[in-house]
């Protein structure tokens, strides 16, 4: 049998291939698809989707506003707005059906911390105690959830039951992210003392490494006023755009932290 590429072009290929055939091979894109083939990467895109999208809105509904006084609009409002607010909450709806299985892999972590502990007793015990504050989060998190009507109640609750599982669980997470702060420190400090006596081979795994704790600490640091924000009633900030710009920075942080962390080296050149 003849290979494809010795034949004639035929019919067939003129009409079904040449899409294909012209789509080039592109290393980008194949990292794209494994990364966001991913939870934690298609998370990351969606949260940078959500935010982005309240973080536009408001400023669109501003030039509504300045257009209807300018005379060149009917009503001072925009449809566009109206729709990014709805994306972004059908995208934080989506996320949160999607963490539902999160509770398995802390588990899964607490399980192997202390079957291979690490050799820093307070690395360990930082990740004991990530660990139990997200087994307070979970449950806490999905009775605040499922008790609020955004389809219809699920759980049929107190509106102050709900308020407390709300509350307590943005305080628990809040415990995580502090504790996450403190560990990337912690190995911060440790990276700059073996980057003095590292190889050439070891000084640039540390460097790579040095940059993946950069994005995690902006994405952790820019997360806990935000965290601090929803963990009292009605909140401390004002405005909304406080919470959704720091939520966006957090998001492309921890987007693009991701996305090198996860990148298959290329062969040396």
């Amino acid at each position: 049998m003849d290979h494809p590429k010795n034949r004639s072009l035929a019919i067939d290929d003129i009409l079904l291939g040449s899409i294909g055939a012209n789509i080039p091979p592109s290393e980008i894109r194949d990292h794209a698809v494994r990364f966001l083939s991913t939870w934690s990467g298609t998370d990351k895109l969606m949260m940078a989707s959500q935010y982005a999208c309240k973080l536009l809105a408001p400023f669109l509904l501003y030039r509504a506003h300045l257009q209807f006084k300018a005379g060149k609009r009917a009503q001072p409002a925009s449809l566009t707005t109206d729709g990014l607010y709805k994306f972004a909450g059908s995208v934080s709806v989506a996320r949160r059906i999607m963490g539902f299985w999160g509770i398995l892999g802390i588990m899964k972590g607490l399980s192997a911390l202390e079957r291979s502990p690490p050799a820093s007793r307070l690395a360990l015990n930082i990740g004991r105690l990530q660990g139990l504050s997200m087994i307070v989060f979970y449950p806490l998190e999905y009775i605040s959830f499922f008790s609020a009507p955004f389809g219809g109640p699920l759980l049929r609750i107190s509106p102050d039951a709900a308020m407390a599982a709300q509350l307590w669980s943005v305080r628990s997470w809040g415990v995580y992210v502090a504790l996450k702060i403190v560990e990337l420190w912690h190995e911060w400090t440790s990276l700059i003392q073996k980057e003095s006596d590292a190889t050439e081979d070891a000084h640039k795994a540390i460097q790579k490494r040095k940059r993946a704790v950069v994005y995690q600490l902006v994405a952790n640091i820019s997360r806990l006023p935000v965290i601090m924000h929803w963990s009292v009633i009605g909140g401390i900030y004002q405005s909304e755009l406080w919470t959704s710009g720091l939520s966006l920075l957090s998001a492309l942080s921890s987007f693009r932290g991701g996305w090198e962390s996860s990148r298959v080296p290329g062969p040396m050149k």
